[in-house]
């Protein structure tokens, strides 16, 4: 699953210059480089792009078991990227350390591109007991922009990655469309999406949650139904999306108001799939004009009632930004 994932990853990437004077780190991101000219921060990806051109960088911080299942693929000899062909790998040296570099080619809706796929795993320094993670760098390059951003320069670029240690919280917060106010103790401060999503955890760091801890995720999106009697169906569909859990079932539902505003709460009941321990989800939809703010808190069932209370608090202070 891991390695399908990365493979995802490098697959997709949204679609006389010379380097920038410092390394720029997206927003929520521990992973930064130089780019080159002509690229900016993307306001939809963690990465650079330049829109007209349509080549971009993408950063990508995945699992830390994911390096070795890239070499152990790398070692048999194959190079299977989706989509990309002729395919070549390399070692290659950057200013935090050594990676391994897959250049190939790729064409997508009759634009041809050429690829770049950088993956590499460090520590962060100041992280304690760090265990390190695996992040991966694509770049694409349209055929017709490769004058412009030739192998040599992508290159360049590649080779400035760099990583820094905890990301302030309020970095992350501060470009949300909503305000949190409360945070219920949770310590870590993760992004989901640029601008529109977050994760809460109970330790801050790059490792990832355990089963064992609770986790809250808020997002905030477009498109909510105008009718109330459709927001029920709305946010049961919504939900369905959620991934990992296994023998979900419904425990209840009911419409409510959430800081003066119609809204929906549905509470699950099931296993995760990681471990096949028992969780209690619960989804808070709060709906204003056509767009909406969504809360999901999980939470093992031995803490649920502890971690409820706590969900709550966090949902009570969602506010607006002015």
């Amino acid at each position: 699953m891991i390695f399908r994932t990365l493979l995802l990853l490098c697959a997709l990437v949204v679609s006389g210059p010379g380097l920038a004077a410092d390394a720029t780190f997206p927003i929520g991101s521990h992973i930064g480089l130089v780019p080159p000219d002509g690229m900016t921060a993307s306001p939809s990806f963690p990465g650079f792009e330049d829109r007209d051109r349509k080549a971009a960088i993408l950063l990508s911080q995945v699992p830390a078991p994911a390096y070795e299942q890239f070499l152990k693929s790398m070692n048999s000899g194959a190079i299977n990227i989706p989509g990309v062909s002729n395919a070549k790998r390399e070692l290659m040296l950057t200013d935090g350390g050594a990676a391994h570099l897959v250049v190939g080619d790729q064409e997508a809706d009759g634009v041809k591109f050429r690829k770049w796929l950088m993956i590499t795993r460090r520590s962060i320094t100041g992280q304690g007991a760090d265990p390190g993670f695996s992040f991966i760098v694509t770049a694409q390059v349209p055929e017709d922009a490769s004058e412009f951003y030739t192998d040599d320069l992508i290159r360049k670029a590649l080779a400035t990655v760099v990583l820094r240690g905890e990301i302030p919280s309020q970095e992350i917060l501060d470009h949300l469309p909503f305000r949190l106010t409360e945070l219920a103790d949770f310590e870590g401060v993760k992004l989901i999406a640029p601008g529109r999503a977050v994760m809460l955890t109970e330790r801050g760091g790059t490792s990832e949650p355990k089963n064992t801890e609770p986790i809250v995720m808020i997002s905030a999106g477009a498109g909510a139904p105008a009718r109330p009697d459709e927001r029920a169906s709305f946010a049961t569909n919504v939900l369905r999306t959620i991934q990992g859990f296994n023998n979900l079932r419904a425990v209840s539902q009911e419409p409510m108001r959430i800081g003066g505003q119609p809204g929906h709460e549905i509470r699950l009941e099931g296993q995760s799939a990681a471990d096949n321990s028992d969780v209690v989800i619960v989804q808070w939809m709060k709906f204003g004009g056509s767009g909406f703010v969504r809360l999901v808190g999980i939470s093992p069932k031995a803490t649920w009632l502890d971690n409820f209370t706590r969900f709550r608090h966090i949902r009570d202070g969602i506010n607006a930004r002015e």
